[in-house]
């Protein structure tokens, strides 16, 4: 997928699954290949929300509030695609 300017994307999984549960669009997962074979994800999502800067601000400043059973089914849920490779 070409990565468009509004996308958002980051490497860190606890923030894509906070952004998950905060109903943000998760257009997709892409990966790059480290030298030891290990896989790194980058989570692309949808920038057409103006809230999307605030959660992150939010969460970067663990002033986040989460329901706790949909933030870790949201975790597990991409922990699982990246570990199968899924975009």
């Amino acid at each position: 997928m070409i990565q468009k300017s509004e996308d958002y994307l980051t490497a860190d999984t606890p923030l894509a699954a906070y952004l998950v549960t905060e109903g943000f669009n998760l257009i997709e997962i892409t990966y790059d290949i480290k030298p030891n074979g290990r896989k790194r994800a980058t989570y692309h999502f949808s920038n057409n929300d103006a809230r999307l800067n605030q959660c992150v601000d939010l969460f970067n400043r663990s002033q986040a509030t989460i329901n706790l059973v949909l933030y870790e089914h949201a975790k597990a849920s991409l922990l699982d695609r990246v570990m199968r490779g899924l975009p």
